[in-house]
């Protein structure tokens, strides 16, 4: 299980990561998504044991990230975005080096090992310099699941790799998974996670602003369904019970429905001869986009009403206004001065 406890790490007041809350449990995959610079690969610094937290903490298995790093790494598979390797070694060489050091010993135990060279097509001749960019990194990920660890942490796992090879890598995620792993998948790539995850939490500017069950998810998405009718539909009970549409022409509309709301939409079109009606699947990161504007469009109302009381509570009429008082003007005193001597 992975667990991070309230985690800021500040580089200045606005980089860095803030006030994270979130938990991987055991044979869950959680998809961490977010744009270029938005924190991931610091959060996962962390879980690493590169850095540590300003405060908070982050820990694996109920073992503190940056305390115990070496034991946590026993059980433990890392593909870092950017892959570093001993550029000057033969790949054999390096293999047999891992081997040793992960304590994989004997033709048993380096079956899987094999396994994963023969999966992602590794070529083990020649030296690493020598390997492209796409080539060390499917190395990569056989160093890091050929020990078999019970936790992932991908960061981009799929940067670097062809289609044919990202697509081996996500059935091995699926499949890993299935077999009670604990994934943490870092991708700016929607439709990974989409495909692999069980929840999935987005990353903004260090905030962790989502945080939701996938399935939860499609439940409150906005579905859309192509529709052409045979003869022009009775558009206002469609607008009636609610439901938006497009329309292309006199038969064709696209129209759309709550995800909760299908029941509904059915009783209304049962009025009417429909030939064709198809479901228009969303993907993920439209579902998002939804979600999001709907965010903005609250947060704005709360603005407006906000404002608007502010305004009304400046032009309230004062029950007690305040008298002006009138200030008499003193005599002056060079004239009090000559009266008082004509007298």
């Amino acid at each position: 299980m992975i667990e991070l406890k309230d985690v800021t790490l500040k580089y200045s007041s606005t980089k860095g990561v803030f006030n994270l809350n979130f938990n991987v449990e055991k044979g869950e995959a959680f998809g961490y998504v977010g744009p270029d610079n938005a924190g991931k690969t610091t959060t996962i610094r962390m879980l690493m044991g590169l850095i540590r937290p300003g405060r908070g903490s982050a820990t694996i298995d109920g073992l503190n990230c940056f305390f115990r790093a070496s034991a946590i790494q026993k059980n433990l598979g890392y593909v870092p975005e950017e892959v570093v390797l001993f550029e000057n070694m033969r790949v054999k060489e390096y293999l047999n080096f891992i081997t040793q050091m992960r304590g994989i010993f004997g033709q048993k135990d380096t079956r899987l090992r094999d396994s994963l060279i023969e999966r992602f097509e590794v070529e083990t001749r020649g030296k690493i310099e020598n390997m492209s960019n796409g080539m060390k990194k499917r190395l990569a990920i056989v160093t890091a699941l050929m020990h078999d660890p019970q936790t992932l942490v991908l960061d981009e796992p799929t940067s670097g790799l062809d289609p044919l090879m990202q697509s081996r890598l996500l059935d091995l995620v699926l499949e890993e998974k299935r077999r009670g792993k604990t994934v943490l998948l870092s991708t700016h790539k929607f439709e990974e996670v989409e495909r692999t995850c069980d929840r999935v939490g987005v990353l903004k500017e260090g905030h962790l602003v989502e945080n939701m069950d996938i399935v939860s998810l499609r439940a409150e998405e906005t579905k859309a369904y192509l529709v052409k009718f045979a003869a022009p539909p009775n558009l206002e009970q469609i607008k009636k019970y609610g439901f938006g549409y497009l329309q292309f022409s006199q038969s064709d509309y696209e129209i759309f429905s709550p995800g909760d709301r299908i029941d509904v939409l059915m009783k209304v079109l049962s009025h009417e001869k429909v030939l064709v009606f198809n479901s228009k699947n969303q993907s993920l990161e439209e579902i998002f986009q939804q979600h999001y504007q709907k965010e903005i469009k609250h947060k704005e109302n709360k603005k407006e009403v906000k404002n608007k009381e502010v305004k009304n509570k400046e032009e309230k009429p004062k029950l007690f206004p305040k008298k002006e008082e009138k200030h008499k003007a003193l005599p002056d005193q060079e004239k009090k001065v000559s009266e008082v001597k004509k007298a």
